[in-house]
């Protein structure tokens, strides 16, 4: 927080709605940069309190997931789904999302139903073509 920004706007307040001049507002402040009027220095109190409120109950901005953490989520999701019930995830094709086999295809759908209700996060509106270049990118160079 930038104090000097915000004593100007506060000065700027208390000017606005007239507390300077129709009140004996004043904005001296001693060596400790408090205000000598008893009046203004808890306006700005009380000031400085709202403004630390205000900012603990803001909405922390969310850092959106990446269209590769998602899908290997969602992948995780498959393979926990799979184990649930006893079975392996058919690994003929890496990714489940272009399987054919008819359990991949049910767990990939409800791990996907599972994405969406948990995160509203639908992983079929991902980049997959972006995603397998960058497992292609991470396995090694077979010499």
């Amino acid at each position: 927080m930038d104090i000097q920004k915000e004593r100007e706007a506060f000065e700027h307040h208390l000017t606005d709605i007239g507390l300077v001049e129709f009140a004996g507002y004043g904005f001296e402040v001693d060596e400790c940069d408090e205000y000598l009027h008893e009046p203004t220095q808890v306006a700005w109190d009380s000031w400085l309190i709202g403004l630390g409120r205000s900012k603990a109950q803001a909405v922390p901005e969310e850092k959106g997931r990446s269209d590769f953490e998602i899908i290997t989520q969602t992948i995780e999701l498959v393979d926990l789904i799979a184990g649930s019930n006893r079975f392996q995830r058919d690994k003929s094709k890496p990714f489940p999302f272009e399987s054919n086999n008819p359990r991949n295809i049910e767990w990939w759908r409800l791990a996907c139903k599972i994405q969406e209700l948990l995160t509203d996060t639908d992983p079929e509106n991902c980049d997959f073509d972006e995603y397998k270049a960058m497992i292609e990118a991470q396995e090694p160079a077979n010499d």
